[in-house]
């Protein structure tokens, strides 16, 4: 058991001393005899439920220990990375870095995120924030600190909203026109996007051995990352998106098109390049041909990961289940798919209800219905995967 001594006509006379879960003899200073003796008290409840923190750890400052627990992430993209140094040089270390762990405290870290508000995005602040509370969340893990800062900090209430961007729906006749405005030599680039939703990065890393334009299937296996300028080709982050789409018979027809003029192709040259056969590049590609384009067709705004968007919208206006649809744009869950498209089907319901008017209205042929069976089962579909999708959300 501890006990406080008193040292002289100091400022903090009072000295809690007690011995740590290792054997060695501790000891802090306080002005009060209160506060000595209810730090021992707390000292001795944290032994019993063995949460108990050495407080010379929590000395280290905030800087020290996230260059340790940055070194120590594994399996992170060159672009992950690069972003989340971006994000701690010049949103976080300039606040913290020079703070002892155990001493911020959880006023000061609302107060940054109303200094970060105030001049960043709502989500660079979301990151920065993400950044700060799991490297607070590795000390705690790690028995350098006893309790995180953050542990009373709500991001949907204590952080700005993100506004998310609206996404732009082309249909069929918009892709087709996109695809014939645009330079002939991205014509099969931009139908791919359309009628497969792959992004671009897939498409720049899709080589001639992904594609089997007999069979009309074309594998996801690699993806394009570019950091400060220097392009990087490997494999995809996660599982569902390593994925293998099937292709209409046209899209299979102006891929073997597109790689006509080329004979002298092997197995591991890529599909699509820039005008010089080096590998293509979003930037350059955007503003030699894509904006062009967009201009001379659809209009602005519109994103090239608009077509990945309007994949999603033509499968789901066909009837397609939910889940074919996920595997087709290579959403790990459900959830992804029905939290980004489901307010596609918002309208779909008046259309059903419409359907249910004319079986009503035929009731008396020999048909005895005329509904619009397609119509009935993608509704269906839909409410079967928001139910699957908001039973995920209550398992995690």
């Amino acid at each position: 058991m501890g006990h406080v001594v008193k040292r002289g006509n100091r400022p903090k006379p009072y000295v809690a001393r007690w011995v740590d879960p290792l054997g060695e003899e501790r000891s802090k200073s306080f002005a009060r005899k209160a506060d000595a003796e209810n730090h021992l008290i707390g000292v001795e409840g944290s032994k019993l439920r063995g949460d108990y923190v050495d407080p010379a750890l929590g000395r280290v400052t905030f800087g020290e220990f996230a260059q340790w627990a940055l070194a120590m992430k594994v399996n992170q993209r060159a672009t992950t990375r690069a972003r989340d140094d971006w994000v701690f040089r010049l949103m976080i270390l300039p606040y913290f870095g020079k703070r002892r762990l155990n001493s911020i405290e959880i006023i000061e870290v609302k107060a940054w995120i109303a200094k970060l508000a105030a001049s960043y995005a709502p989500a660079s602040v979301h990151k920065a924030y993400q950044l700060l509370a799991w490297v607070m969340q590795e000390a705690t893990a790690s028995g350098t600190l006893a309790r995180s800062p953050c542990w009373k900090i709500t991001p949907k209430r204590d952080l700005p909203r993100i506004e998310q961007f609206e996404m732009r729906f082309l249909d069929e006749k918009e892709i087709n026109q996109l695809a014939e405005a645009i330079d002939p030599f991205y014509r099969a680039l931009v139908l791919t996007a359309g009628y497969t939703g792959m992004r671009f990065g897939e498409l720049a890393a899709l080589r001639v051995k992904h594609l089997k334009l007999l069979e009309r299937v074309i594998s996801v296996e690699e993806g394009m990352t570019q950091v400060r300028g220097k392009q990087s080709f490997g494999p995809l982050k996660t599982r569902a998106s390593r994925r293998t789409i099937s292709a209409p018979p046209f899209l299979a027809e102006a891929l073997g098109d597109h790689l006509a003029p080329r004979p002298d192709l092997n197995s591991d040259d890529w599909v699509f390049v820039g005008e010089k056969g080096a590998p293509l590049r979003a930037s350059n590609f955007r503003r030699r041909a894509w904006e062009r384009a967009v201009q001379a067709t659809v209009g602005e705004p519109c994103r090239f990961h608009d077509l990945r968007h309007s994949h999603a919208a033509l499968l789901i206006k066909a009837g397609v289940h939910p889940k074919v649809i996920q595997k087709r744009l290579g959403h790990s869950s459900i959830r992804t798919t029905m939290d980004t498209y489901g307010h596609v089907h918002d309208g779909l319901d008046q259309e059903v209800a419409l359907s249910l008017q004319r079986a009503w209205d035929g009731r008396d042929t020999s048909t005895q219905t005329v509904l619009d069976f397609n119509q009935t089962r993608l509704a269906s579909n839909w409410r079967s995967a928001a139910l699957s999708s908001a039973t995920e959300k209550v398992v995690r």
